[in-house]
């Protein structure tokens, strides 16, 4: 219990207010300014005013170890008062009065707002995750989530994080039937990440899930697969059962295993706008419908000429397709002379991503805007592949189109590359990205490519540039760079990109420039100047990156 005093905390406060004014006669002051002994007069004064300090002391300790702990306890009332409010007001919240419907539209919309940002899948085994999470805020939310919400669970993420113990089997196999139950017959989106088929106590589980996710596959509408050789086979149930499937990414993780038989699985797709392979066996044939497809990309490795055929074929049937990407490629595919194939047109495709000169050469593509000349990733054992930039610029002869956009990834340079850009006007964005060893032929084709960028010539009074007039984000990146002279990189290049900053203001100007060479014991015609002088240009708006790494000093 805390001592009691009979008079207020003013009153304590006043009882020594004079510590605050009291000062030292001047004989005693003086002896705290020196090392003086003092007199023993004065050692009679000390001692006398030392003790009558104890008393005062010992009363102001007093005071405050009783304001301490007054102030303890109310803090500890406060602390109780508080959670007393909290208590009352949670009990009076709005949220509380909203009808079930009302909360569930709430909830709802929250999930489509991280939908809109690419986070809304929740992984089915997590109970921290999605749905699982809100039903733990209160039996009123787990009951609205449970029996109101079907959205909420039909964006599922089935993904094996590690092996799943025999003794979870059961468990997960069932915790996957309920999400599907609350889902309802709400439209589903999913992801199944299985992406070995390592015989471990987790693959028959996941084999289950496979198969469960299969006979629900009449409400699949987005749908990405990730699995070995051994689940493909099992797509094929789902044949005719997919009315709903609009968009579809097929990973096969594994090919080595895989079965060239055709896989039937997407034949009768009457929704299906989105087609994404990658990795599938060189010689299966998918078998899918085109008549409203928008996006198809194939990447797998190269099968022969059987496959230019087929796509040339979907390319003139698919009259709504915006984006086709295609790559195949094998260090000894010959290279034809001639085309013998009927060009196939397409009025709808804006965007294509290739490495293949014999398909490029069988089309026509009216609306085409962006080309991107890629390479797989094997290429770096292979080589570049040679005579892509051929077989572009001959489709765009036939074309008859100017690209905005053009992204040359390990791609062979050639004597081709500036006229491709000369039937590019409007080409906006240009990319070089090597991730190969660069080689000496690609020299005098970068060097004659800058001697044309830079030249211009007068248009209205104003100078306007022959090459790309309308370019604004130019990269390069060369990572593997040795024992060579980049003569293409001279003060030419500077004055080139220097030129198009310091244009006409009705002329569109760059805005980034990217240049990265990595290597060794390479040397270029740029001197510290010239390097500074570009990286100035960041004063004139232009986002400027140059790294050269690994030359000769």
């Amino acid at each position: 219990m805390l001592p009691t005093y009979a008079f207020t905390v003013e009153e304590m406060v006043a009882r020594h207010d004079w510590a605050l004014t009291f000062a030292h006669p001047p004989d005693v002051d003086s002896l705290f300014h020196t090392n003086n002994m003092p007199t023993p007069a004065q050692v009679v004064q000390l001692k006398a005013s030392l003790d009558s300090l104890e008393a005062p002391l010992a009363e102001v300790q007093s005071y405050l170890n009783l304001l301490r702990g007054a102030v303890a306890s109310l803090e500890t009332q406060m602390s109780r008062l508080q959670s007393l409010r909290h208590e009352y007001t949670t009990a009076l919240s709005p949220i509380r009065r909203i009808p079930s419907e009302i909360l569930a539209k709430i909830l709802c919309s929250w999930e489509n707002s991280r939908a809109a940002k690419g986070s809304s899948k929740f992984n089915v085994f997590v109970m921290r995750e999605g749905p699982w999470r809100l039903g733990q805020v209160c039996s009123s939310w787990r009951s609205v989530v449970e029996t109101l919400c079907p959205e909420l669970w039909a964006t599922l993420l089935i993904e094996d994080r590690g092996a799943l113990s025999p003794s979870l089997k059961n468990k997960h196999i069932e915790i996957l039937r309920r999400v599907l139950e609350r889902s309802r017959n709400h439209p589903l989106h999913f992801t199944f990440d299985r992406p070995s088929a390592d015989s471990d106590p987790s693959l028959q589980v996941m084999e289950q899930c496979f198969n469960i996710m299969i006979a629900h596959s009449a409400r699949w509408e987005t749908a990405e697969i990730i699995v070995p050789p051994l689940f493909i086979p099992r797509l094929d149930l789902i044949r005719g059962k997919i009315d709903w499937l609009k968009k579809v990414d097929l990973v096969c993780s594994d090919n080595s295993g895989l079965e060239s038989k055709s896989i039937h699985a997407f034949e009768i797709a009457p929704s299906l706008q989105v087609l994404h392979l990658r990795d599938m066996h060189p010689e299966a044939n998918i078998l899918f419908p085109t008549v409203n497809l928008i996006s198809l990309s194939d990447h797998r490795p190269w099968s022969g000429d059987r496959l230019d055929p087929e796509y040339l074929g979907v390319i003139k049937s698919a009259p709504n397709l915006r984006s086709f990407s295609y790559i195949d490629y094998d260090a000894v595919r010959p290279i034809s002379t001639s085309h013998t194939l009927e060009r196939a047109i397409n009025p709808s495709i804006e965007k294509l991503s290739t490495c293949s000169q014999d398909f490029m050469r069988g089309v026509i593509l009216r609306s085409l805007k962006e080309v991107a000349l890629v390479a797989p990733l094997n290429t770096v054992t292979w080589g570049y592949p040679v005579n892509a930039l051929y077989g572009l610029n001959e489709m765009l002869i036939h074309s008859q189109c100017s690209l905005t956009r053009l992204s040359l990834d390990d791609i062979a340079l050639d004597e081709n590359l500036p006229v491709i850009l000369r039937l590019s006007p409007q080409l906006e964005e240009f990319y070089i990205d090597l991730r190969q060893e660069w080689m000496d032929e690609y020299d005098p084709v970068m060097r004659d490519l800058v001697t044309q960028m830079k030249e211009t010539i007068m248009v209205e009074g104003s100078p306007q540039h022959c090459l790309v007039p309308s370019l604004q984000r130019f990269t390069i990146r060369l990572l593997h760079v040795c024992s060579v002279v980049l003569s293409f990189l001279d003060l030419d290049f500077v004055e080139m990109i220097e030129s198009r900053v310091h244009g006409p203001h009705v002329a569109p100007r760059p805005t980034k420039l990217y240049l990265l060479v990595l290597g060794y014991m390479w040397t270029s015609c740029l001197d510290e100047d010239d390097v500074l002088a570009l990286k100035r240009l960041k004063d004139k708006d232009l986002d400027v990156f140059v790294v050269l790494r690994g030359a000769d000093p």
